[in-house]
């Protein structure tokens, strides 16, 4: 086989090979994302695709030659009633749907959209009205509301919802098309059989009917399957059916609205970019100044303190654990100065376990930058502390950024210490989502969008200094 033949062939197997590598190594991550858009009861048993929205037929309203199918996702089909064909739908893609139809409009309550107005004679054209943030709406979990209620007297329409004990009714002018007011209590008043659900069977129909209506010696019924089925009265069979179309795939972004509404994550974010950011400051500092001194500077000792520094890094952490924690009770006991629970006290930990491997890596990158130019300039006159500052600390900057960025990885990925010296003021972003499971009711959801907020930050970090982190894996590479 040629050269260039079996060389092209070995670059298409290798460029296959970092490929597939890559995709590996992605995937974790591109499941974290996909899940934070998924309901949690999803991630709890195992679902791996997307849900739909159910299309249960809420109610029928027949009109005429056609019918007016409402299911549960906020859809509006107009059917016509000789043969179940399917004339139009549309779907406002709600959640906790109910519905309110008179002469003019289709009125559809929901929780997450709030109160939509769908005009009879134009479906398409609905117009929605929030919930106005009275109460405790703004605290309201809305993926926990199971129905909601609708009802009109006169002019008015009256909206409710079941959500834990929740028991006010909202208000809203048909006519001024807004809300007037929230009224607590209310709810047992216009809806006393909120918790009544008519569901029932029906024979030669195997699906549960969630509706019936009759018009013209036909019975129609809805179900459970999206389904809606024309009975004969007096034939007593059924001669037609129709499927209104699949509900809207549920894809959750209100899953990241969720995590800051009812998750403290601001305040774990704001610690750990305070924690790492300082712990990378520091820890840069001294292992700036202790690698070039060992790459530099014979002394003494200089031998077994480089190889000393190696050497922390073979005991693992966790020996130091408990140690440290008597050591911080016993510090505040002897100095009444608190330690544990600090911003100070986890930062002066971290920049101790990162300041030695720190040291070890910059060593390489000084020892790598030739002795002739630091010569030069201090025959020019320049002091020791100049030639560090103006000759050798500038050529070294690649590999400070690229030891500063793995330091503040490493802090931002640590939690076995942030679990322990931390308290609920200073909680970083792997103790925040290490609690989210039980004290947020196991939302699965939830816990996945705040690992994908989490990675933002380091994301964002990473492509701003990729040019620098490259250059740093090789400054010390080729001496001279």
């Amino acid at each position: 086989m040629p050269y260039y033949i079996r060389k092209r062939i070995t670059d298409i197997v290798i460029n296959l090979f970092m490929l597939g590598f890559l995709v590996l190594t992605l995937l974790p991550i591109g499941w974290m994302v996909f899940s934070s858009l998924k309901d949690s009861t999803d991630i709890a048993i195992g679902r791996v695709g997307l849900r739909r929205a159910g299309t249960e037929i809420l109610e029928i309203v027949p009109e005429k030659d056609r019918l007016l199918a409402l299911s549960a996702n906020g859809g509006i089909s107009l059917i016509q009633t000789q043969d179940l064909k399917l004339l139009q739908s549309v779907s406002y893609k709600t959640s906790a749907t109910s519905y309110w139809v008179d002469d003019k409009s289709v009125w559809i309550a929901s929780a997450n959209r709030g109160l939509t107005r769908v005009p009879r004679d134009n479906l398409s054209e609905g117009k929605t009205f929030p919930f106005p943030p009275w109460g405790n709406i703004r605290k309201m979990d809305m993926n926990k509301v199971t129905t909601t209620f609708i009802t009109r007297e006169a002019d008015n329409l009256f909206l409710s919802m079941n959500y834990r004990s929740f028991a006010g009714v909202w208000k809203f002018d048909a006519n001024l098309l807004k809300f007037i007011r929230l009224m607590p209590g209310a709810k047992d008043k216009y809806f006393p059989n909120s918790d009544v659900m008519n569901i029932s069977t029906f024979p030669g129909i195997e699906e549960e009917v969630f509706s019936k209506a009759s018009h013209e010696g036909y019975a129609y019924l809805g179900s459970s399957s999206g389904k809606v089925y024309k009975y004969s009265l007096g034939k007593r069979k059924i001669e037609a059916s129709v499927k209104v179309p699949h509900g809207h795939l549920l894809v959750r972004f209100s899953n990241y609205v969720d995590m800051w509404k009812n998750v403290n994550f601001g305040l774990y974010l704001r610690n750990s970019l305070i924690i790492c950011g300082f712990t990378m400051f520091f820890a840069m500092i001294f292992s700036t100044l202790t690698a070039y001194a060992l790459s530099r500077f014979r002394f003494p000792g200089s031998d077994l303190f480089s190889n000393a520094i190696l050497a922390t890094q073979m005991i693992p952490a966790i020996m130091y654990l408990i140690p440290l924690y008597i050591m911080f009770v016993k510090f505040t006991v002897l100095t009444a100065i608190p330690v544990k629970g600090t911003f100070w006290g986890i930062i002066l930990i971290y920049s101790a376990f990162f300041t030695p491997f720190s040291i070890w890596i910059l060593r390489g990158f000084f020892a790598a930058i030739p002795k002739e130019l630091e010569e030069a300039a201090l025959i020019d006159g320049c002091s020791r502390f100049k030639v560090f500052w103006y000759i050798a600390l500038p050529l070294a900057i690649p590999g400070i950024i690229a030891t500063g960025i793995y330091t503040f990885l490493a802090a931002w990925d640590e939690l076995m210490f942030a679990w322990v010296l931390t308290n609920a003021d200073t909680m970083t972003i792997p103790v925040g989502i290490r609690l989210f499971v039980g004290n947020y009711q196991n939302r699965f959801d939830l816990m996945m969008a705040a690992a994908t907020v989490a990675t933002i930050p380091v994301v964002v970090i990473f492509f701003m200094l990729q040019k620098y982190i490259v250059k740093g894996l090789t400054a010390g590479a080729v001496k001279g």
